[in-house]
């Protein structure tokens, strides 16, 4: 298949109200098949052939929990396509997501996402850990993908978390970048150091997986160094 057929498959596939329905809720995080047929209005066999066809044409994945299948955006540059179509249209369109708990703090793939990332990424900021450069992403208008640069005090806070910098920026990964979260629209971090960030606030014992979905339980411990150590207060 050339590049341009395989091209127009996904915009093929991207054409379906429904099918692009199904994408922006999964910006959310993780949907079985029973919630994304609550959400669109369709049934279920029409969700699951419209899921088949998002399926073979890379835009998702899926993957068993239990008794239920799970689907999911393939990866970040799903959701930076949807939301790239969208602010072309215009529109200010937002995810679907009714459960409080994923719009407080969840995963992004294998970083923070959610209001948590959001304050997290603003806390470095201020604390001179990471930075954007160009003036207009500073202003909150980032997008998904916008490369952050280390700050002067990076290593000093990153390692309150116990990241050595070296350690976190080894390899071919990207080492940060503004990853524009779908509920807040503002950035959260994203890259190697937003991954190494979300390790260690587990192994802390500062946050827990919920089970079944994207959304992260604070703990007890978590809220209060969160409040203590950077002035963040989690719902």
């Amino acid at each position: 298949m050339s590049e341009s057929d395989a091209l127009l498959n996904v915009l093929t596939a991207l054409a379906d109200p429904v099918r692009l329905a199904i994408l922006q809720h999964l910006m959310g995080g993780g949907a079985a098949v029973s919630e994304l047929v609550a959400v669109t209005g369709a049934s279920q066999p029409n969700v699951s052939n419209h899921l088949t066809v998002l399926r073979r044409r890379g835009l998702v994945r899926d993957s068993r929990l239990g008794r239920q299948r799970v689907y999911e955006l393939k990866d970040p540059r799903v959701a930076q396509l949807v939301e790239s179509l969208a602010s072309i249209a215009g529109g200010k369109t937002t995810a679907t997501v009714k459960d409080a708990a994923l719009v407080r703090a969840r995963t992004c793939y294998d970083h923070l996402a959610g209001k948590l990332g959001v304050r997290m990424f603003e806390a470095l900021a201020r604390r001179k850990a990471i930075r954007l450069a160009d003036p207009f992403a500073a202003k909150g208008k980032a997008g998904t993908g916008h490369p952050i640069e280390l700050g002067p005090a990076a290593e000093s806070v990153f390692a309150e978390f116990g990241i050595g910098l070296e350690d976190a920026l080894r390899g071919q990964r990207s080492p940060g970048y503004a990853c524009r979260d779908w509920t807040e629209r503002l950035p959260h971090l994203g890259g190697s150091l937003g991954a190494a960030l979300w390790s260690r606030f587990v192994e802390a014992g500062w946050v827990q997986r919920k089970p079944g979905t994207r959304a992260v339980l604070v703990t007890p411990q978590g809220r209060r160094a969160l409040a203590k150590q950077w002035g963040i207060a989690v719902e």
